[in-house]
């Protein structure tokens, strides 16, 4: 195992009892939970700071440059909680744009917070409004990102922004077989899916159908801002997208496997329950290092949009 400490590796100068990695592939940001044996008070004398940069590597995980956002001295333990996204990323802000692209935004939400940025599929569409009301920058980002069917997450310096559908495509990263001995649950909520979303803002009103056999209709509570017919239709597919993918989903504890991350495909085999085989999408991993065990959540994929 490595702990590196603003660069360097002080894995071996450390008494580690405690590491938990959770990764998510949308709408939080990855943490690293680490707590440390330290009777000695040898923490607080190095002075760790807010900001200062981990990273915690065992095999083939990795979890890239973090930040630290908190530090707890207690009882002889030391308790670091670190996260991908940095703690700038809490500043609210109020701004406004007209004619902006979707990747114009992206690249200035990274340079604003020292992060470099990486599409994945996503299409680079033009707004001709967006309105920043007292909000933080990947907050604003990642709703806007729900909206057009897509996600964003932050990773080792790099905002990331991926296309659902298009990453449902790709060829899967490895496969996993959850044998006999295999702990797992696995949920079928497909009756509680939408057949369409019908979006309207002032004149303009958009409607996105996936099944037309389904009457269930999904209107946002909470109102949306759009500027034409067009975007509205695309932004009710994106919201019926973010509510349905959901309908079939599950997970699975094994012995730590370092091997797998969110957001990835994975072919999935399980013994005991062969109508869930074949290929699925992870949302999250909860890698225990100290524990020796891994937790994949992953859901299906969703054909059609």
């Amino acid at each position: 195992m490595n702990f590196y400490y603003n660069g360097t590796d002080i894995y071996n100068d450390v008494s580690v009892n405690y590491c938990v990695h959770e990764m998510f592939a949308e709408k939080q940001a990855d943490t690293l939970v680490i707590r440390f044996n330290d009777t000695k008070g040898i923490w607080s004398k190095w002075q760790p700071a807010a900001g200062d940069t981990v990273r915690f590597k065992e095999g083939a995980s990795d979890t890239g440059k973090m930040f630290i956002h908190s530090m707890k001295p207690e009882n002889g333990l030391f308790t670091i909680r670190a996260m991908s996204m940095p703690k700038t990323a809490k500043i609210r802000k109020s701004k406004s744009w007209e004619g902006v692209r979707f990747l114009q935004l992206a690249n200035e939400f990274a340079g604003n917070h020292g992060l470099t940025f990486k599409n994945y599929g996503c299409e680079d569409q033009v707004y001709p409004y967006i309105k920043q009301d007292n909000e933080g920058d990947f907050s604003l980002f990642s709703r806007l990102c729900m909206l057009e069917g897509c996600q964003m997450l932050i990773f080792d310096g790099s905002l990331l922004a991926y296309n659902e559908h298009y990453i449902e495509q790709q060829e899967p990263a490895g496969s996993l077989t959850v044998d006999e001995n295999g702990v797992f649950t696995y949920e079928d909520n497909r009756d509680t899916m939408f057949g369409s979303c019908e979006v309207a803002s002032g004149s303009y009103s958009g409607k996105y159908v996936a099944d037309a056999s389904n009457s269930a209709v999904l209107r946002p509570e909470i109102p949306i801002q759009v500027t034409s017919n067009a975007e509205a239709a695309r932004f009710a597919k994106g919201l019926l997208r973010n509510a349905n993918k959901y309908g079939r989903k599950g997970q699975f504890s094994k012995a730590l496997m370092t091997g797998y991350a969110a957001a990835s495909l994975l072919t999935l085999k399980t013994t005991k329950a062969s109508m869930w085989d074949g290929t699925v999408f992870v949302y999250k991993v909860r890698h225990d290092f100290v524990g020796n065990k891994s937790t994949v959540y992953f859901r299906d994929l969703l054909e059609g949009y």
